[in-house]
């Protein structure tokens, strides 16, 4: 039966078309056709007080009274499946909410529901449907896309790194999938995580159970991440298309429409159009979610064909996408690749030989560069640690009560009498490997990870050293003062069990010999275990006795002659006892193969100059000794797998205790590294405000003799509810906290540190939102939900994007995308166009920002387009601030070095001039180019005409100019007739040469005597 997709129902947000690609215009009214509520199973659904926020990032609704609080002051929430009342094809907002709309059309609303057709219950379960595709890999990162029917809207999610199957229960419990599609490669823990809550495609749901779902795995090649740029570029057309169509057209029609408007652009090149904007709406760098909105678009055009006839008009209306927003998860900050890239928060360095490097991610020999994590990623001691800190630098939060927790933890490990402590706990930790790659070998059976690690560092003793030093950790953070007041050290106290690592390390050293193993380069076992074990390796070891009595017993049995032929006898695995016979060089045969005796000497193999024979006497000792060495490991074999066993049946506590340890590594790696870098602690608190005193750039101040400190003072927009903390302080009608600016520009000359203030300032937010300490005198920090950034140009052959286009690209997706919690960026922005273009997009752009009201970003940019502020397009005022970075002049001196001295020191005020001239001198320009520089600047300061100015001739070239026009003129009047003959034409030839002659001679001497 056909389905028809309604609008969201009116208590949730409707789209804005900053973040969405828009909606379509309303159907003719044949096509709504209410949906009754008792027919709805989310209809009693209560929605969630953040869904609205998450629905549309940057939306400008205002929240019910009753909202929570939190879900004002965090990052949007993942947009739940919201009820609806009634079912109406016509489009959502493109601005608005539910509290703009008048209760009058709600009641007029209602009103025609009554004498509308109801939906059957299948019709109701159908526009119920949730389909979600979600794709892990390897590595941890997930990536989701899922589909809302009732709303016509797909949703991307951010790719999460390093995340865990907490996030996939996030998903599930936000989302309530009705459908789930994954990839083959996705872990089995997920698979069967999500194998569980499933049932099957023809079963049925209980009533009253919410979220059960149908797993449906599709193939690798549904997810590829160039298929969904191509099906959401045709969404983004068909959306745009449908924009345009006059509103009575038949719906026959319709379709063709779009796709030959599709059609149509791929055949005049607008493709790479398309898809740049595409980019100012969706974060192309989120592969996975890309992937995923591939494999969910796949799935609704195949839903479309197998439902409905072809032609049907139904098939229009069902399954469509009116819009697609992404939303990222809650209590985490948004970072895109581009901020990490400019910021250097973390840059892997790769070995220049392609070469050398790996396979893979997992081998590719990359280390970690100048950068944030770098920082902090050499001070963490376990393989676990290191995980869990590059975990929380890729995901900072916004969860207050958690980044108090670290800042207390830091503070707690930063106390002088802990000292010594922390130092002793950083060389146990040292010694403690990551336990679940250990146990995942000791799973396989294997005890060794690689053929060149040694036996003291195999899975044993891996395993034996982890259990000492686990309850050596746990120990020390015991005795500690007050550490009943740190989750983290309680955290491992409990979780670092006492009795399951104390059976695993004493088995383990009463099981292994390992100074006997690390001989032999295998896994033996100790004296003592097993009896027959024992036995086996005593006659094992009296072989060489044993063996020199057998070989002398030979020679007195075999004749004389051939005596000093056989050599001895040995004993080789697998082979068993065997006779060495001397090898005839000639012959190539054994010098002796039993004559004279009444037996078969079976050649088993030969060497350089030994023959290795099977005999009688030798059969009979194999029968009676057996394979003792083989014999030895098969039953060593077994007892090590009894081992195996015990000490997987404490797999869980292993597991535990190495994630917590890991846990307080990455923690105290974070306290070492704010104690070593003399960094304090910030204060977070849910305002809307940016107050920096002394602040550092973390990376800078390293690699320089000296660092200028600089502060900063912003507040975003307060919205439209009143923070909790500040009601009291905030004047009437004040829409900054304190009457601070939320848009600073800064101008100044080259080199003057302008790039390096945005970058440390945009750090100590990202630093304290960590819950790390930064490095400032004193910081108060508001809660930031985005860092978005315009500041490098990451330039490649392969992304077919001119560097001005990647510049475009960047600042549309922080107009998208800025919330009014957001700090954005933006570095010398329109300095890759002709300079009128560039300063009137700057300023456009800056008065957008300014021009949000309640809802306008913390914004910081840098410009050296001072027309824009000259000309009076941008004025200072509560919600703009101007300052530069000061510098000292003295254009007294010679030297161009000395001109120009950088003082670092943010002032108020805004530069007056770049000193471009004097930079490029510094750096090494011709005095003769600078020189010309400086006088075109001037012309153009005095707004004079270039081409008139530079026509202008100097007196040296006026006066040539006046000896050739002199030369002209004499020439001129001379009378110089036509020769009628050749003859003539001789003699007159020395008459003219006399002649121009004395006028060039004419010419010079009245130059010279002027």
């Amino acid at each position: 039966m056909a389905q028809r997709r309604g609008t969201p129902y009116q208590g949730a947000q409707s789209q804005s078309p900053r973040e969405s690609f828009g909606s379509t215009p309303p159907l003719p009214e044949m096509a709504r056709r209410p949906i009754s509520s008792s027919s709805n199973p989310h209809w009693n659904d209560p929605p969630l007080a953040s869904s609205s926020s998450l629905l549309v990032p940057g939306s400008r609704s205002r929240p019910s009274p009753a909202a929570v609080s939190r879900a004002s002051v965090y990052s949007p929430q993942l947009p739940p499946h919201p009820p609806r009342p009634r079912l109406s094809l016509r489009p959502s907002s493109l601005r608005g909410s539910s509290s703009s709309r008048s209760p009058s059309s709600e009641v007029e609303n209602r009103g025609q529901g009554h004498n509308d057709v109801p939906f059957g219950v299948d019709d109701a379960d159908a526009l119920n449907e949730v389909i979600l595709a979600l794709d892990m890999k390897g590595n941890g990162n997930i990536g989701c896309a899922y589909y809302v029917t009732s709303e016509e809207a797909l949703f991307l999610m951010e790719d999460v790194p390093m995340a865990g199957m907490e996030i996939v229960d996030t998903l599930l419990l936000h989302a309530k999938p009705t459908t789930i599609m994954v990839p083959p490669r996705v872990s089995q823990e997920a698979h069967d995580k999500l194998q569980r809550g499933a049932h099957s495609e023809g079963g049925s749901i209980q009533d009253g159970v919410q979220g059960a779902y149908i797993l449906r795995t599709l193939k690798s090649v549904d997810f590829q991440y160039d298929a969904g740029v191509e099906k959401l570029l045709g969404v983004q057309s068909q959306v745009a298309a449908s924009r345009d169509m006059r509103r009575d057209m038949r719906h026959g029609s319709m379709e063709d429409e779009m796709l030959h408007q599709y059609d149509l652009e791929q055949e005049h090149g607008y493709q790479q159009e398309s898809r740049m904007r595409l980019g100012t709406i969706i974060n192309l760098e989120s592969r996975l979610a890309i992937g995923c909105a591939g494999a969910v678009l796949g799935d609704l055009h195949r839903r479309r064909t197998t439902q409905y006839l072809p032609n049907d008009p139904d098939a229009l209306v069902t399954f469509s996408v009116k819009s697609v927003a992404m939303f990222t998860l809650f209590d985490s900050m948004f970072v895109n690749a581009d901020t990490m890239a400019s910021l250097q928060i973390i840059q892997p360095e790769y070995h220049p030989n392609s070469q050398m490097r790996g396979p893979d991610k997992s081998s590719s020999g990359a280390k970690e560069n100048l950068s944030l994590y770098g920082l902090f990623h050499y001070l963490a001691c376990t393989p676990q640690g290191k995980h869990k800190l590059r975990k929380i630098f890729m995901r900072p939060s916004i969860d207050t009560d958690l980044i108090r927790i670290r800042q207390r933890t830091i503070t707690f490990f930063l106390r002088p009498g802990n000292a010594e402590t922390v130092m002793h706990l950083g060389q146990d930790l040292r010694k403690v490997k990551n336990m679940r790659a250990t146990i995942a070998y000791l799973e396989k059976g294997v005890d060794s990870p690689g053929c060149n690690v040694s036996i003291r560092n195999g899975v044993w003793a891996s395993l034996q050293r982890f259990a000492l030093y686990a309850l050596r950790i746990r120990d020390a953070l015991a005795q500690m003062a007050a550490a009943e007041t740190i989750p983290v050290i309680m955290q491992v106290l409990e979780r670092v069990r006492h009795r399951p690592l104390v059976d695993v390390g004493e088995n383990i050293s009463r099981t292994i010999d390992f100074e006997q193993s690390n001989e032999r380069q295998r896994t033996a076992v100790k004296r003592g275990i097993d009896a027959n074990l024992d036995e086996m390796k005593r006659q094992y070891d009296g072989m060489e006795h044993l063996l020199t009595e057998v070989s002398e017993k030979m020679r007195s049995d075999i004749p004389e002659w051939a005596q000093h032929y056989v050599r001895t006898c040995v004993f080789l695995p697998q082979l068993g006892f065997l006779t060495v016979v001397s090898l005839n060089e000639q012959t190539h045969k054994p010098n002796y193969d039993g004559e004279g005796l009444n037996d078969v000497w079976e050649q088993m193999f030969v060497t350089e100059d030994e023959v290795y024979c099977k005999n009688r006497r030798m059969k009979e000792m194999d029968e009676y000794c057996g394979d003792t060495y083989c014999m030895i490991i098969d039953r060593e074999i077994e007892i090590l797998h009894e081992l195996s066993v015990l000490v997987l049946g404490h797999q869980d506590a292993i597991r535990e205790a190495s994630d917590v340890i890991g846990e307080l590594d990455s923690l105290l790696a974070m306290a070492v590294g704010s104690g070593k870098y003399g960094w304090v602690a910030p204060k977070v608190v849910t305002e809307n405000v940016l107050q920096i005193e002394g602040g550092r750039h973390p990376l800078q101040e390293l690699v320089v003799p000296s660092f200028i400190s600089n502060g900063c003072e912003m507040a975003g927009g307060s919205g439209d509810e009143q923070e909790s903390n500040s009601s009291d302080e905030a004047a009437a009608g004040s829409s900054s906290p304190g009457g601070l600016p939320s848009t600073m520009i800064l101008t100044g000359p080259n080199h003057s540190g302008k790039s390096i203030y945005l970058k440390q300032t945009a750090l100590i937010v990202y630093l304290a939102h960590l819950g790390c300490f930064v490095p400032a005198d004193r910081a108060l920090i508001g809660v930031t939900d985005r860092i978005l950034t315009r500041i490098a140009t990451r330039e490649s052959v392969t992304r077919q994007e001119s560097a001005f286009a990647i510049d475009l690209r960047q600042a549309a997706f922080a107009m998208n995308f800025a919330t009014r919690r957001s700090l954005v960026l933006i570095d010398e922005f329109g300095k890759g166009t002709n300079s009128q273009d560039g300063a009137g997009l700057l300023t456009a752009l800056l008065g957008h920002f300014t021009g949000l009201g309640p809802e306008r970003p913390k914004v910081l940019a840098a410009t050296h387009f001072h027309e824009i502020f000259e000309n009076g397009f941008l004025a200072e005022s509560t919600e703009l601030a101007f300052a530069h970075m000061d510098v000292h002049l003295d254009f007294d001196t010679s030297s161009y070095e000395d001109q120009v001295t950088y003082l670092f020191k943010l002032v108020p005020g805004r530069s007056v001039s770049s000193f471009g001239s004097r930079c490029a001198a510094m750096n090494g320009i011709d005095d003769a180019v600078v020189e010309r520089a400086e006088s075109i600047i001037l012309l153009l300061a005095r707004n004079e005409d270039l081409e008139a100015a530079c026509s202008k001739l100097s007196d040296s070239e006026t006066s040539k100019l006046e000896e050739a026009e002199g030369v002209a003129r004499a020439f001129l009047e001379q009378n110089i007739e036509a020769s009628q003959s050749v003859g003539r034409m001789q003699r007159t030839g020395g008459k003219y040469r006399a002649m121009l002659e004395h006028i060039l001679s004419a010419g010079a001497s009245s130059t010279t005597s002027t």
